[in-house]
């Protein structure tokens, strides 16, 4: 009797796991399906139809044409991408420039520092909220005045003091200055830009910005879009993204 017991459990176990193998085999992980920060996410990664990737560095001028642009059109873009579990979005950050530029000391303190505030704000559950801050800042206080807008600008952003990127006072609401003060000198932030943005430099193959959504890539930006344009010309993008999956 023990015998025939401890046969049908050997049976069942055998069974579970070779159903386990052809479940894999039909329904392998999906490899896209990694988050890096969730605080910098929009939709479902487990069900989504569609991902989106944005690598991105927030003192890089061209990535912040089409990071405004998404800023000001985000609801359009939930509304019409995000929402029906259609499309899952993240964007990457990274302080890809500081390595582009090492010998840049504007460029290498610009491009860590609004990094790591960055991952601060995340983990604060804010990080849409002070990206469109931050955006917006730069644009008024130096890109929309032509200062470091391209590679061959005449003119560049200084060395911006930490307190340029945590500085938001009472402008966010919920976002803690203080605290985007402490969480910037912490190892483990400085820990993880480092890991994130050392992934990213494995998977772009050019400059940035560098989107990949689905199997369509796009490295480079165009940096003549109109402002009354911005959103027609993103959904172009976001089309060509959808209609790749294969």
């Amino acid at each position: 009797m023990q015998k025939a017991v401890r046969i049908a459990a050997i049976l069942l176990v055998v069974g579970f796991l070779f159903a386990l193998v052809i479940y894999n085999t039909l329904n392998p992980p999906r490899p896209e399906a990694v988050v890096w920060d969730k605080g910098m996410t929009l939709g479902d990664v487990e069900t989504a139809e569609h991902f989106f990737y944005d690598y991105t560095d927030i003192m890089c001028p061209y990535c912040d044409k089409f990071a405004l642009a998404m800023d000001a059109h985000l609801e359009d873009f939930k509304k019409e991408y995000v929402e029906e579990k259609k499309v899952f979005y993240e964007l990457r950050l990274t302080n890809l420039l500081a390595s582009f530029h090492p010998e840049e000391e504007s460029v290498t303190n610009n491009s860590t520092n609004s990094a790591l505030t960055g991952y601060c704000a995340s983990e604060q559950g804010k990080f849409w909220e002070w990206y469109g801050w931050v955006l917006e800042k730069l644009n008024n206080d130096y890109f929309s005045k032509g200062i470091g807008d391209s590679a061959g600008a005449t003119q560049h952003i200084p060395i911006l003091d930490r307190s340029y990127f945590t500085g938001v006072k009472d402008e966010i609401e919920g976002l803690d200055e203080a605290k985007l003060a402490a969480c910037i000198e912490k190892d483990e932030t400085a820990a993880k830009l480092k890991k994130n943005t050392e992934k990213a430099s494995k998977v772009i193959q050019s400059g940035l910005p560098y989107y990949v959504f689905n199997s369509y890539v796009s490295p480079g930006f165009d940096g003549n879009w109109e402002v009354e344009n911005d959103w027609k010309s993103a959904k172009l993008m976001f089309d060509a993204g959808i209609a790749s999956k294969k």
